[in-house]
């Protein structure tokens, strides 16, 4: 007898990982994945989650349905809160938010501090970018030399988005630099151009052919700088943040800013996931950016895809959060 029970609990504690793992493959069947979005629809986050959620379904055990919900304000903080703090913790909630707010958590500590970035579960990363700031034509600013003499307006969202850019040439040129703050997205900054509110913008590079190609096209903008190492294959000709007379510390300061660039399209899910759901969803995701459906339908729509996996993108959050503190307190200065 007791032999026949000593069999029986074996045989049941051998079934327990099956049923765990097929509980794990079931979960998503009839579910469906919110995926929230710091910025306004027609952002460039927007485009790129919507992408996803076309394409990604496919490769989740149950094929879930994906909603994409919009989630603007304060630079995407809004919509990061929400991920971190409120939203489900069961693996059906995911989201991308702009990564520039990894460097306003070491900045302005408190601006942040109501997302912890060391929980978060990350999925990995879309895209890179190239940030620039470019002026209106007719503004006369043509070069960066020109702001010596000439004054440029760049309209920004809030803290946290583009103005860090152009607060580094504030710093390089001066008060013929302006930074004016307040515009709910890029769109509406563009719009103030043709109004004379503004006469440039500081943003990623990527998404412009696609929204303005016209302005590209015609000559209606002047880029005037690139904050990379290297060279756009897009914009082989204009100049470099590192061509420009600084100092040592200051490049160290603008190192630190421009880090972000290399993870401009991250997807994160809330802390406290399951980590059975987390594979799944970070296996989904790799899955995805190799799919070539998608990759067709990115090249078509224009959208530059960069696929860096989770692990690395955790880990190149973590190396900005870690930066020397000299640094980081240039770059404070910088965007005060």
């Amino acid at each position: 007898m007791n032999l026949r029970l000593s069999a029986l609990c074996m045989a049941a504690f051998a079934s327990m990982p099956v049923a765990h793992a097929q509980t794990a493959t079931d979960f998503y069947q009839g579910k469906t994945i919110q995926v929230i979005v710091g910025n306004p629809t027609g952002t460039g986050f927007d485009l790129y989650a919507r992408a996803l959620a076309q394409y990604m379904p496919k490769y989740i055990p149950g094929k879930p349905g994906f909603v994409v919900q919009n989630m603007p304000g304060a630079a995407s903080l809004k919509g990061l809160q929400y991920i971190s703090m409120t939203a489900a913790r069961d693996g059906t909630v995911i989201g991308t938010f702009n990564s520039n707010l990894v460097n306003l958590s070491v900045l302005e500590p408190k601006t942040t501090e109501t997302v912890d970035f060391d929980k978060l579960n990350w999925l990995g990363n879309m895209s890179s970018d190239t940030k620039v700031c470019f002026s209106w034509s007719a503004s006369g600013v043509a070069k960066p030399e020109d702001l010596r003499t000439k004054e440029l307006i760049l309209g920004a969202t809030s803290k946290g988005s583009g103005d860090i850019y152009g607060s580094i040439l504030r710093t390089l040129y001066g008060d013929k630099v302006r930074i004016v703050l307040g515009y709910s997205t890029n769109a509406d900054v563009w719009l103030a151009f043709e109004k004379g509110e503004a006469s440039g913008n500081c943003t990623g590079w990527g998404v412009m052919p696609i929204r303005k190609p016209d302005w590209i096209r015609d000559g209606k903008i002047n880029v005037l700088v690139q904050f990379t190492k290297t060279a756009s294959p897009q914009l082989p000709n204009v100049p470099l943040i590192y061509d420009l007379p600084m100092s040592d510390e200051m490049r160290d300061a603008v190192t630190f800013i421009t880090q972000t660039d290399a993870i401009t399209r991250p997807f994160v899910a809330p802390p406290g996931v399951p980590a059975d759901r987390m594979a799944i969803l970070r296996k989904a995701f790799a899955e995805t950016m190799k799919d070539d459906e998608f990759l067709a339908f990115a090249k078509k729509t224009e959208l530059d895809i960069a696929y860096m996996d989770a692990e690395t993108l955790g880990k190149a959050v973590g190396d900005i959060r870690r930066t020397p503190r000299a640094a980081v307190e240039l770059a404070r200065k910088l965007a005060e």
